[in-house]
């Protein structure tokens, strides 16, 4: 016994099966037979196994100054600016740009 006349209504209509039979009606075929298997004629990549058996990458002798170098670099740079101090300004532009290391004064007993 249906529950809502939209059951009903959906269990009494006529029921249409889409059945592809291949004998009686050629419909798409699978991709293999309708198009060619593509074929990769470069090796893939592979990484290296051993050391020195990939591309060497060579690092360039300029110093890369780390975030906290970075932040003193900037700081200088723009005290430089705002006192008008030219030195400061362009110390500050080295150290940013790895050209100078950032050497904080030794304060304390061990200073020299």
């Amino acid at each position: 016994m249906p529950v809502s006349a939209e059951t009903a209504g959906r269990a009494e209509g006529p029921v249409i099966d889409d059945i592809l039979d291949p004998h009686t009606n050629p419909g798409a075929g699978p991709p293999s037979e309708t198009v060619q298997p593509t074929v990769v004629e470069d090796a893939p990549q592979q990484g290296a196994t051993q050391p020195g058996s990939g591309s060497t990458v060579t690092e360039s002798e300029a110093h890369k100054p780390r975030f906290k170098e970075q932040v003193i670099g900037y700081a200088k740079e723009i005290r430089g600016k705002t006192l008008g101090n030219t030195e400061t300004k362009e110390q500050g532009q080295r150290i940013v740009h790895g050209e100078e290391k950032f050497e904080p004064k030794k304060v304390g007993p061990k200073a020299p």
